[in-house]
């Protein structure tokens, strides 16, 4: 289905940082009624109830901050080239370099395996890495870019964006009790507090 609507595969696509495809209207339109249609299959013929209800990209952009989104799509849109240049490479680049040094450190102190539980925890370090990375690189652009409020409410729902995947996984990790499993750098991120000065946080507060 996504390759039909966009002709290519799901496996070049990405929610964060926002693909160009999601950034203009009738990609994003698209994009929701594909994942209204995967989310209909998951409660229909996986009796999953709780598949509207939970984090996911598409409920965050399609359902629960839809207005938000497309409030402040021409802004995302217009600065997203330049984000995507100054930011993806330098933070996918110092996100490997971190997660290698914590790997560094632990040697000695764990045992490593290549079971799945812990590529996957090393791809959700990376990914959480990477996100603080380019939420605070793609501040400058944005606010240089954009009218002040359409920059400070399009930083806004990327922050709400990056925080509320990383208390969603955080959640996931309490309730199983493992806890001790939880990258640092999410960590971070779920509990992220930023200077009440910010103009985000009091903009944050207003929603």
């Amino acid at each position: 289905m996504f390759h039909e609507k966009f002709n290519f595969s799901s496996a070049d696509f990405y929610e964060f940082p926002f693909h160009p495809i999601i950034l203009e209207q009738n990609g994003f339109f698209k994009y929701c009624n594909i994942s209204q249609k995967q989310t209909e299959c998951y409660v229909n013929e996986c009796l999953d109830r709780s598949a509207p209800k939970i984090f996911s990209p598409a409920n965050f952009l399609c359902k629960f901050k839809r207005e938000h989104f497309m409030e402040v799509m021409h802004c995302l849109e217009v600065t997203e080239p330049l984000t995507f240049l100054k930011c993806d490479q330098m933070c996918h680049d110092e996100s490997l370099k971190l997660v290698e040094q914590h790997e560094r450190a632990a040697i000695g102190k764990v045992v490593f395996t290549n079971s799945e539980k812990q590529i996957y925890e090393r791809e959700l370090d990376l990914l959480c890495n990477f996100q603080t990375c380019f939420v605070e690189c793609s501040k400058v652009i944005i606010r240089e870019s954009c009218e002040w409020l359409q920059a400070e409410s399009s930083l806004s729902l990327i922050f709400q964006y990056v925080t509320w995947h990383a208390i969603d996984v955080h959640d996931w990790y309490f309730l199983s009790n493992i806890m001790k499993d939880f990258p640092r750098s999410c960590q971070r991120l779920a509990l992220l507090t930023v200077d009440s000065r910010d103009p985000i946080v009091r903009l944050i507060n207003l929603l």
